[in-house]
């Protein structure tokens, strides 16, 4: 069975060791769970810079300074060209701060009836040393809070 390494935040905060200081090894499964988590992380944090801010300098713009999702604030969930803006902003953040995911495909999933939710699917492929297993999370934009909610498709509920 393959095992990997937490990703960077969990040994950080010590959540990727096992007793003895000894780094805790994950399941394909749990590896999977830990980036549906970071990118709930990813997707929650907001940039504070203004687009174009960094523009000048690629190097700072594909680091931490940039980490996050643009706001979405004024953009109209009902216009087409706004929709795709929100779908190339999302699959932007994750090819930048993601290094555990290829490929990267965001697209938005309309739910007939659904109020106050806005649904996409984010696909990719999981880059592991047994070679490339495609992973789809769920994520739910509550346009209320602008927060969103990331599942993993196929994991257990």
């Amino acid at each position: 069975m393959d095992s990997y390494v937490p990703g960077l935040f969990d040994r950080l905060m010590g959540d990727g060791s096992a007793a003895g200081g000894v780094a805790a090894r994950l399941s394909l499964e749990q590896l999977k769970d830990a980036v549906a988590r970071d990118l709930e992380e990813l997707l929650n944090t907001r940039v504070a810079l203004p687009p174009g801010a960094l523009d000048a300098y690629p190097e700072c713009a594909a680091s931490i300074v940039n980490y996050g999702l643009i706001d979405f604030a004024g953009m109209c969930l009902s216009s087409s060209e706004d929709r795709a803006r929100i779908c190339a902003a999302l699959k932007a953040a994750i090819e930048r701060h993601e290094p555990r995911l290829r490929n990267v495909r965001a697209r938005l999933e309309r739910e007939v009836g659904s109020i106050n939710r806005v649904g996409f699917v984010i696909s990719g492929t999981l880059a592991v040393m047994s070679g490339g297993e495609t992973v789809n999370f769920d994520a739910v934009l509550q346009p209320s809070s602008l927060r969103y909610s990331i599942n993993r498709k196929g994991a257990a509920a």
